[in-house]
């Protein structure tokens, strides 16, 4: 389980690295500016589950593979969207690659904060929810922030729904035997749910 839970966390670290990243390059950000996005992005959820969870210091910061992969990221969108093609190329290909990302990153952090909550407190489910509802959107919050941006998950059109979705899957999965399909049950929950979201811009209510 360890090894499968370090494997979606990563999962989430790259593709959330790839979406603050590329909001730098659409915010005109130098490589420095860049690699604050996507640290904000990519760890930042993290940070918050464990110290929620009283983890000190947070496994990313503990650990140098997280920092070292979201800055090798960061290097690789800066020379791409820096040579002669991609120069001009922030359009829709780019956003739907930004959005793809950030739908990734939301599905990982989503198991990987339910997961964690569920290790250490199986008897409280709505914990359980929020600390992955947390863990997945918390670094979209502080990216948005940090860009000048209403946050993603105050706007968009269905966000944080599809991890509220995920996590109650995951908890679900789990009471009822299925502990070994959970992680993979939820993972594909959330992606799948976000991906619709935005292939038919499902929104929910609000004030005309």
């Amino acid at each position: 389980m360890d090894i499968i839970w370090y494997m979606f966390d990563m999962i989430g670290t790259v593709a959330f690295a790839v979406s603050g990243a590329l909001v730098g390059v659409s915010r005109k950000m130098d490589i420095f500016g860049m690699a604050v996005l996507a640290l904000a992005t990519a760890i930042g959820g993290g940070v918050i589950r464990d110290v929620l969870l009283g983890y000190f210091p947070p496994n990313s910061l503990r650990n140098v593979v997280y920092v070292t992969v979201v800055l090798a990221v960061t290097f690789i969108v800066f020379v791409i969207y820096s040579s002669r093609y991609h120069r001009n190329m922030m359009g829709p290909r780019s956003r739907a690659s930004y959005l793809f990302a950030d739908a990734l990153g939301l599905a990982s952090f989503t198991v990987t904060g339910a997961s964690a909550g569920y290790t250490l407190y199986p008897e409280l489910p709505i914990f359980i929810v929020l600390l992955g509802t947390i863990t997945a959107v918390g670094g979209g919050i502080l990216r948005d922030m940090l860009a000048q941006r209403v946050p993603s998950v105050l706007k968009e059109d269905v966000y944080a729904l599809p991890s509220i979705i995920g996590g109650i899957a995951y908890y679900l999965f789990v009471i009822y035997g299925w502990s070994d399909q959970a992680v993979y049950g939820a993972f594909s929950i959330v992606l799948v749910i976000r991906l619709l979201a935005i292939k038919y811009q499902w929104s929910l209510p609000r004030v005309s």
